[in-house]
C-alpha cells in the first residue's frame, strides 16, 4: 500500500511538473507590457510570413523525403471489378465479379532509390540552411527596427529638452526687453530658434510614430498594433560612463568565421551534393531495371454461386521484367550534359559566394569602426559643447555677450546631443549587421 502511494506522489508530481512546462511554452506575450528586443524577436520568429513559409517549404520538402523513403517498399494494389452485360457468352453469366490484389517490387535498380532519396535529404538540409538565413535577415531587420524606435525615442526627449531650453531663453529675452537691456528684434530671435526647435520635435515625433509602425509589421503583426518598447539600459549605462564595448577582432579573423558559419555555404554545399546526385540519376538512367510482379486474383462471383472448392476459383502469378534502354533520341545524354552543366554553374556560384561575402563583412567591419569612433567623437562633441553653453550663458546673463551667440552655442549643443544619440544608435546596428555578416547573429 505504501508503494502505491508512492507511485502515486511520483506521477501526480512529474504530471504538474509537464503542465507546468508546457503552460510556460504556449504563455503568450502580452503586447501591453513593454517587449525587449528578445521578445520581439520570438514574436517575429513565430509571426512572420518568411518564416512560415520556411516552415512550409521544410515540411514540402520532409514529405518528399518520405516519398523517397518509399521507393524501397513494394507498391500494393487492390482490385475489383464488376461487369453486366446482356450478351451472354459460353462460362459467362450476366453479371460477374472479380477481386484481385496485385504486387510490384523493384529488385534491383542500379543504385537509382539511394540516389533519389539522398538527393531529397539534400533538398531538405539546403532548405535547412536557407531558413537560417531567412531567420538571420529576419532578426537584423527586427533589431533594426527596434533600435530605431529606441532612438527616435532618445531624440525625441532630446528636442523637448532642447525646446525647454529655447522658451527659457525666450522669456529671460522677455524680461531684458521689458528691463530696457535688450530690444524687441531680440525676442523675434529667440521666437525664430523656439520655432525651430518645435519643427525638429515635430519631424523626430513622426519619425518616432512611422517606427513604431514598422517594428510590428517586420514582426508580422498589424502596423496598427500598439507596442512599447521597454527601456534601453545600454544607452542609460552608456550615458552615465560615455564607453562602449569595443570588439577585439581583426578583419581577417571575422572573415574567416563567416566562410565557417555563413549558412548560405552550407546551403550551397547541399545544393551542390544535391545536383551530384541528379547528375548520378541521370547516368543511371542508361542501365536497365529489374522488377518483380505478383498478382492474385479470384472469379468470385462463380465462388459465390458454387460457394464449394475457393481454390478452383483463384488464379495467381509470380513473374519479373528487365527493362533495357536502347534508344531514346539522345534525351538521357542530353540530360547528363545538362546535368554537368548545372553543377559547373553554381560551383561557379560558391566561388562568387565567398567573394561576395568576403566584401560584405569587410564593410561591415569597417562600418562598425568608423561607428565606434563617431561614437567617441560624439561624446567629446557634448562635453565642449555643453561647456561653451554654459560659459557663454553666464556672460549674458552678465550682459557680456549677445543674443547670437547663446543661440548659436545652443544650436550646438542641441546638435551635440543629436549626434550622441544618432552615434550609439548607429554603433548598436553596426554591431549587429557584423553578426549577421558573419552568420553568427541569433
Amino acid at each position: 500500500m505504501v508503494r502505491w502511494r508512492i507511485w502515486f506522489v511520483l506521477v501526480c508530481a512529474l504530471s504538474f511538473v509537464a503542465l507546468t512546462a508546457i503552460a510556460q511554452e504556449e504563455q503568450e506575450i502580452d503586447l501591453s507590457q513593454p517587449l525587449t528586443l528578445e521578445q520581439c524577436i520570438q514574436l517575429a520568429v513565430e509571426n512572420s510570413t518568411d518564416m512560415r513559409n520556411a516552415r512550409i517549404n521544410l515540411a514540402i520538402d520532409g514529405l518528399r523525403v518520405k516519398d523517397a523513403r518509399a521507393r524501397y517498399y513494394p507498391d500494393i494494389f487492390l482490385d475489383g471489378r464488376y461487369n453486366f452485360s446482356d450478351a451472354l457468352d459460353f462460362g459467362f453469366e450476366r453479371e460477374n465479379y472479380d477481386l484481385g490484389m496485385s504486387g510490384q517490387y523493384t529488385l534491383w535498380d542500379n543504385g537509382q532509390r539511394e540516389a533519389n532519396f539522398s538527393q531529397a535529404k539534400e533538398r531538405r538540409d539546403a532548405t535547412i540552411n536557407r531558413n537560417e538565413r531567412t531567420k538571420q535577415n529576419l532578426i537584423f531587420q527586427v533589431t533594426q527596427a527596434y533600435y530605431d524606435v529606441l532612438k527616435a525615442q532618445e531624440l525625441v526627449k532630446v528636442d523637448r529638452e532642447i525646446l525647454a531650453r529655447s522658451r527659457e531663453n525666450t522669456d529671460r529675452v522677455r524680461a531684458f526687453v521689458e528691463a530696457g537691456i535688450q530690444i524687441e528684434a531680440d525676442v523675434a530671435t529667440a521666437q525664430v530658434r523656439e520655432a525651430n526647435d518645435e519643427l525638429s520635435l515635430l519631424n523626430d515625433q513622426n519619425a518616432l510614430e512611422i517606427a513604431m509602425a514598422t517594428l510590428p509589421r517586420i514582426m508580422g503583426l498589424d502596423p496598427a498594433t500598439l507596442i512599447t518598447v521597454a527601456e534601453d539600459t545600454d544607452y542609460q549605462l552608456y550615458s552615465q560612463q560615455g564607453q562602449i564595448e569595443v570588439i577585439e577582432l581583426s578583419v581577417e579573423e571575422a572573415i574567416q568565421r563567416a566562410f565557417e558559419t555563413r549558412p548560405e555555404f552550407k546551403e550551397l554545399q547541399s545544393t551542390i551534393n544535391q545536383l551530384e546526385w541528379g547528375l548520378t540519376l541521370s547516368r543511371l538512367d542508361r542501365w536497365p531495371r529489374l522488377n518483380a510482379e505478383y498478382n492474385y486474383g479470384v472469379n468470385l462471383d462463380d465462388y459465390l454461386h458454387e460457394r464449394e472448392n475457393f481454390t478452383d476459383f483463384r488464379s495467381w502469378e509470380v513473374r519479373t521484367t528487365l527493362n533495357f534502354p536502347i534508344f531514346d533520341g539522345g534525351v538521357t545524354k542530353r540530360r547528363v550534359q545538362e546535368a554537368e552543366l548545372s553543377l559547373e554553374q553554381v560551383r561557379e556560384d560558391a566561388s562568387d559566394l565567398e567573394r561576395s561575402i568576403a566584401l560584405e563583412v569587410r564593410q561591415a567591419y569597417l562600418n562598425l569602426r568608423r561607428a565606434e569612433t563617431a561614437v567617441e567623437i560624439s561624446n567629446t562633441q557634448v562635453r565642449n559643447a555643453e561647456l561653451s553653453l554654459q560659459v557663454i550663458r553666464g556672460r549674458f546673463e552678465q550682459e557680456l555677450s549677445i543674443l547670437l551667440e547663446l543661440l548659436d552655442a545652443q544650436t550646438g549643443f542641441a546638435q551635440a546631443l543629436t549626434n550622441q544619440v544618432r552615434a550609439f544608435y548607429d554603433y548598436k546596428i553596426a554591431q549587429v549587421a557584423l553578426q549577421r555578416a558573419m552568420g553568427v547573429i541569433q
